[in-house]
C-alpha cells in the first residue's frame, strides 16, 4: 500500500485530496492544527485515514510527527505540501510576517526535509508542492506581496530541489492554482471574478492524481491551473 502524507488537511484542497486518495486505496497521513477537523475526516473517509494534529509552522512539532509516521508505517511514498494560510486581507505586522512565512515557506521545507531521507533511502517518491498562481506572477494576489513572497519560495525551492533529487529517483511538482473555493477566501479578501468561476477542491485532487500517475519516465515540474476569468 501507497503512503501519502498531507499537510493542510482538514479542509479545501487538503481534505478533498486525503479522501481522494484513501478512496484510491493509499494509506494518507494527514496533518492539520485541529485534531476535531481531522477526526471528522476520518469518519468521512472511505479508506485508510490515520490523523497527526500537527502546526507545520513548528520545526519540532513537524520533526515528531514525522518520526511517528516512519515508526508506524515505514515509508513515504508521496508528500502533498499543502497547508497554507494569507493575511486576509488584514495590515501586515510583524506577527503576520511570521505567521505567513513559517506556514506557507518554512513549513514547506520542514516537512520536505522530514520526508526526503525515506524517499531516498526506498529508491524515489514525488513531493507536489501546491503553491499558487501568484507564484509566478506577481499582480496574482494583487497587494498581498507577503503572499506573494512566500509562494515565489516555495516556487523557487521547488524548481531547486527538484534539480537535486531527480538523480535519487524523486520527483518534485509545485501546483500552481488560481482561485480554489476554499475558506482562505472570505469578505475582507472577496475573489475578485466570478466566484462560480472558481476552481474546486476536487479538482485540484483529480489534478494531483493525474500528475503521480504518469509514468516516472516524465515529470509536471511547474503546473499552472486558473479559472478562465483570470487574466495572466
Amino acid at each position: 500500500m501507497r503512503l501519502m502524507v498531507i499537510t493542510g488537511a482538514s479542509s479545501g484542497v487538503g481534505r478533498a485530496t486525503a479522501l481522494r486518495f484513501a478512496s484510491e486505496g493509499y494509506a494518507v497521513c494527514a496533518l492539520a492544527r485541529s485534531a476535531n477537523k481531522l477526526d471528522e475526516l476520518v469518519v468521512e473517509a472511505v479508506g485508510k485515514i490515520y490523523p497527526y494534529p500537527t502546526d507545520v509552522s513548528d520545526s519540532q512539532a513537524v520533526e515528531r510527527t514525522f518520526a511517528k509516521i516512519l515508526e508506524e508505517h515505514g515509508k513515504i511514498d508521496v508528500l502533498v505540501n499543502n497547508a497554507g494560510v494569507t493575511t486576509g486581507g488584514r495590515p501586515i505586522d510583524f506577527a503576520m510576517i511570521d505567521r505567513i512565512i513559517d506556514t506557507n515557506l518554512k513549513g514547506t521545507l520542514y516537512c520536505t526535509f522530514a520526508a526526503l531521507p525515506s524517499m531516498r533511502q526506498n529508491g524515489g517518491g514525488h513531493i507536489v508542492n501546491v503553491a499558487s498562481i501568484a507564484g509566478v506572477n506577481i499582480s496574482a494576489q494583487g497587494d498581498d506581496g507577503l503572499y506573494i513572497a512566500s509562494k515565489h519560495g516555495v516556487v523557487a525551492h521547488s524548481e531547486a530541489l527538484g534539480r537535486l533529487v531527480r538523480r535519487d529517483g524523486v520527483l518534485v511538482t509545485a501546483l500552481c492554482p488560481g482561485g480554489i473555493d476554499t475558506p482562505l477566501w472570505n469578505d475582507e479578501n472577496p475573489y475578485p471574478y466570478d466566484e462560480g468561476m472558481m476552481i474546486q477542491p476536487e479538482e485540484v485532487a483529480d489534478l494531483i492524481a493525474y500528475i503521480l500517475a504518469q509514468p516516472k519516465r516524465t515529470l509536471f515540474k511547474n503546473v499552472i491551473f486558473v479559472p478562465v476569468v483570470e487574466q495572466w
